[in-house]
């Protein structure tokens, strides 16, 4: 009668595929349809009507097969797609409000309606793209924690305020990763009161318990020397030691340079107020603005705008005096029409001259600030080039006391195209300057700093050590020996960086020495990864996004862990869009 059953056990008819009630199994009623509708069909033999089952089984699966396969891939799909854009710190609606629109459109034009169809059932709402983002935020954050689990790691951490007026605390942490050191995000999150040390402590603390942390790996802390961090009761600092008295600290270098640079003479301030005037004259109101910059323009000038000064900026003083004195005749021009007061100050040689110098000092200053900031920056390399800035400063000195002026170039190009020459107050203002400099860094960096790194610089090239280091062992030393007497690694540690050489002797008999040095070579310098991260942190989670929860979106920003995306789609049901 041409009829078979569904998994319900209803009869279905193999011909025209129609499925009848229960109630109709009785052998007259399928006869009775068979008779009816497929009376072309009397005759055929059973066989027939089996391949035609067979047929339909067929079909079948393959039908179930296409579409568990197209809502996989749409799954898989729509995990890749948030994963970009939380990397891009892209508002979550952006893949349902025009990514979606505009891949249908290209499969449109470029292939046919079968294929936009198919992209569209990719589930790319704005709710749907931030759970997946968090999916793999916490797929990110589950790796990174089975890895400093059982390692030894470093850390470093801020504090900041968000444009929603909450303070928000950044930890990042550096860890030993195979043959090299890794860097990243460990968390953000928002502290809800107080951002006292006692707050910042319980919060990386309940992290530590949450996840199972011994605080016994940690080994080093980074901070920008602010009272919260580093007080000596209730720092966070003091309470992390209280768990771990193996735990040293450290005041960020970038934050130590700042301060550094800060000294000045009163005169010599006064001239940066001066200068500070004049930019803000300019700056600060947007017709005189929209007139310097038409000005500059008609002058064929090579900038514009000049730069705001900004006191917590770590580059400004040196950018802003610089484009000052690259635009000093058009400031000059500018201002003898719209301040003479001011256009005087310009117009003095004395006073360009003092501009110039401190548009040289400071961007030398911005040159170290540079180099000290980066990604896998170690205390020795900070250390060194602190210590290389210092001999600068003594080098400048004596130059200027000899009245050469040839290491301040924008100075000494003022000069040449001016005809000047330095007055004796200038010289003893730049002496003096030079001289509370370095006072400064001596201060802010101490020398016995300086003497204590020098003793472990033995991780740096123990193939040129001759003594035996304080800071080594006695059977310590007798394994150095050992191995700088092994050509095989010496050739190795001239192909490798440190990290790799130390950590692949890890396995061999120099494991205490693998071990010293990575102590060494674990504790960051500087806070970079926190203020970039805040950079971060500001673009993603602006004035029009202020209610967002930033740490998902921002670990997948910053984090260098890729999530395991198949792993996330086995644990998913393929649902497509509608």
């Amino acid at each position: 009668m041409g009829f078979s059953e569904t998994n319900d056990c209803q009869p279905r008819c193999v011909i025209c595929l129609k499925v009848l009630p229960n109630s109709s199994m009785y052998p007259g009623k399928l006869r009775r349809h068979f008779e009816k509708n497929h009376p072309d069909y009397e005759g055929k033999t059973t066989d027939y009507f089996k391949r035609k089952r067979t047929e339909l089984l067929a079909f079948q699966n393959k039908i179930k097969t296409h579409v568990q396969t197209d809502n996989e891939n749409a799954l898989r799909a729509s995990y890749m797609v948030s994963y970009r854009i939380a990397q891009k710190g892209e508002a979550h609606t952006i893949a349902e409000t025009l990514i979606k629109p505009c891949l249908i459109d290209i499969a449109t034009c470029m292939l046919d309606e079968k294929f936009a169809k198919q992209l569209s059932t990719i589930p790319l709402s704005n709710n749907t793209v931030a759970r997946r983002i968090a999916d793999l935020a916490t797929n990110v954050e589950q790796t990174l924690v089975s890895i400093i689990k059982y390692r030894k790691f470093a850390l470093q951490m801020d504090e900041s305020t968000d444009v929603a007026c909450l303070a928000i605390l950044l930890v990042f942490v550096r860890y030993e990763n195979i043959h090299s050191f890794k860097e990243d995000l460990l968390f953000c999150r928002p502290l809800l009161s107080n951002t006292t040390g006692v707050q910042i402590f319980g919060l990386l603390d309940g992290f530590f318990t949450e996840n199972k942390i011994p605080w016994t790996n940690c080994i080093d802390v980074c901070t920008d020397g602010a009272k919260a961090m580093v007080g000596a009761t209730a720092g966070a600092v003091a309470k992390i030691k209280e768990k771990s008295k193996e735990i040293r600290s450290s005041h960020c270098i970038l934050h130590r340079h700042a301060l550094a640079m800060k000294t000045m003479p009163f005169s010599l301030k006064n001239v940066m107020d001066d200068a500070i005037k004049i930019i803000n004259f300019i700056k600060s109101r947007p017709l005189k603005s929209r007139l310097f910059k038409i000005l500059c323009d008609d002058m064929g000038s090579l900038h514009s705008t000049l730069l705001f000064h900004t006191e917590v900026r770590w580059l400004s003083r040196g950018k802003a005096l610089t484009r000052l004195m690259e635009l000093r005749t058009e400031v000059l021009s500018f201002l003898m029409d719209h301040n003479v007061t001011l256009g005087e100050i310009m117009n003095d040689v004395t006073r360009l001259c003092q501009f110039s110098y401190l548009a040289d000092i400071f961007s030398k200053m911005n040159e170290l600030s540079l180099s000290l900031q980066g990604r896998t920056m170690t205390i020795f390399d900070a250390s060194h080039k602190v210590s290389a800035f210092k001999r600068k400063i003594d080098y400048w000195a004596q130059c200027t006391t000899k009245g050469k002026f040839e290491c301040f170039p924008i100075m000494q190009a003022f000069l040449e195209e001016n005809d000047e020459q330095v007055s004796t107050n200038i010289v003893n203002e730049i002496i003096e300057h030079l001289k509370q400099l370095k006072n400064s860094f001596e201060q802010y960096f101490p020398a016995d700093r300086e003497v204590l790194l020098k003793d472990h610089e033995w991780v740096l090239n123990p193939f040129s050590v001759c003594m035996k280091p304080s800071s080594l062992s006695s059977s310590d030393y007798e394994r150095l020996i050992d191995l700088t007497s092994d050509l095989t690694l010496k050739s190795s540690f001239n192909s490798n960086s440190y990290a790799e050489f130390w950590l692949s002797l890890k396995d061999k008999s120099y494991e205490g020495l693998s071990e010293k040095a990575k102590t060494l070579f674990l504790p960051f310098a500087t806070t970079y990864l926190c203020e970039s991260g805040f950079s971060s942190y500001a673009a993603t989670k602006t004035k029009y996004r202020n209610r967002l929860n930033v740490e998902p979106d921002l670990r997948l920003q910053l984090s260098k862990i890729k999530p395991d995306i198949a792993k996330l789609c086995q644990n998913k049901q393929p649902h497509a869009s509608h």
